[in-house]
This record gives structure tokens, C-alpha cells and sequence, in this order.
């Protein structure tokens, strides 16, 4: 069985979605930022960082985009991605990483400064800069939702929907305000929260409606 070491509104969230979508066996372990930073979950996670998908031989794995890409071609029969080996599996695979390294990254970077009690100038200026940069990311895959739609691989959901659906939450200043300025990708947000099987893991994270993140 698998374990999901598991931070509400973290980046474990996407993960725990689609684990709870493809409908397999895991023990959801909650965990607190605290928690997290205990140096003694280094020992799981030597960077200190969730999600943490546990194998069930027990080694861990890190790494949101990479636990969605092996559980999805774990079960290609639950159909949540395109199989291994199709052209769709490749643009499936390239657009997890382009959000993971492009758009995930920004957003963290967007919002470091605002967690430290003293920031300097310059680090106010890194942050509004990858606000604005984290932005015109979203805006790429906006113009892409509308010309390509409704989803990131056309008219197949996918759990690259589900991800894009986690940092939409993140979105600055606001998921509302990002969701009103981006339409399309509002429809495949709307979408994840209409997915009968996430309805437990969305509340869960207190993010089943628009604006819950932070709330």
C-alpha cells in the first residue's frame, strides 16, 4: 500500500487528488508545517519537502509532478492519463514539467519573501517580479485552454488538469481574482470540483470552493 505524507493546501495536494481519482489503496498520513520541518522527516525526505509518496516496498519517492506521472502509468486502465508510449503520453508528460519547473517554482518564489518577517527591498522587487512572471505563465496556458481546450490535452481530462487545478489555488493576489482574469482555465478548475470521487479530498483541504486556500 502506498503512503501520502500529506500537508493540507501543500503541494501533496494535487497527488492525494489523484490518488483518490484513480481509486487505490493508500494511507493518507496528515502532517503539519511543523511536522515537516522535523529533522527527523529529512530522514524520509532529505530536503525537507512534501509530497512524499511511499512505496509499498517502502522507499519514498519526491516530487509532485513525478509521483502523478508513475501513479498514473501505475493504472493506464483508470484512463487519467494517455497510456505510455502514445504522442499524447509525451505532451501529457511535457506539460506536468513545464508547470512543475516553470509555474510551481515561480509561485514558491513569489511568496518566500512575504513568509519572512524582515524583508529587504530587493527581495520584495524578486517577489513582485515572479508574480508578474508566475502570470504570464498562467496566461501561456490560458491562451492554449482557449485555442486547444477545454483541458490541457484537448477534450481528455487528465491529471495535468488536476495539477494545474493546484497552483491555480495558489495563484496571486487571489484564486478568485486569477479565475475572473483567466476563464478558461476557471472552466477546468470548476471541472476538478465537479469530480464526484475528489469531493472528501477537496474538503479535506478546505479548498472545495473558490477562495478557500488561506482562508
Amino acid at each position: 500500500m502506498y503512503k501520502l505524507y500529506n500537508v493540507k493546501t501543500w503541494g501533496s495536494l494535487a497527488p492525494h487528488c489523484v490518488l483518490e481519482e484513480l481509486g487505490v489503496p493508500y494511507q493518507n498520513i496528515w502532517m503539519t508545517g511543523d511536522q515537516v520541518r522535523d529533522p527527523k522527516f529529512k530522514e524520509i525526505s532529505p530536503l525537507g519537502f512534501v509530497p512524499v509518496l511511499g512505496l509499498p516496498d517502502g522507499r519514498p519517492i519526491v516530487e509532485s509532478a513525478a509521483i502523478i506521472a508513475f501513479l498514473t502509468d501505475a493504472y493506464p486502465e483508470k484512463k487519467l492519463a494517455p497510456a505510455p508510449g502514445e504522442n499524447d503520453h509525451a505532451e501529457y508528460l511535457s506539460w506536468l514539467v513545464f508547470m512543475s519547473v516553470n509555474l510551481y517554482q515561480m509561485i514558491s518564489i513569489s511568496y518566500a519573501p512575504a513568509m519572512l518577517a524582515d524583508t529587504e527591498p530587493e527581495q520584495k522587487t524578486v517577489s513582485r517580479r515572479a508574480a508578474e512572471n508566475t502570470n504570464a505563465i498562467f496566461d501561456m496556458i490560458e491562451a492554449r485552454l482557449a485555442k486547444e481546450g477545454p483541458f490541457i490535452l484537448g477534450d481528455r481530462f487528465s491529471a495535468a488538469d488536476i495539477y494545474l487545478f493546484m497552483l491555480s489555488l495558489w495563484a496571486r493576489p487571489s484564486e478568485a481574482e486569477h479565475l475572473a482574469r483567466c476563464p478558461h482555465i476557471a472552466k477546468v478548475s470548476a471541472a476538478v470540483r465537479a469530480r464526484p470521487k475528489l469531493k472528501a479530498a477537496l474538503e479535506a483541504h478546505g479548498v472545495m470552493e473558490p477562495g478557500g486556500y488561506g482562508a
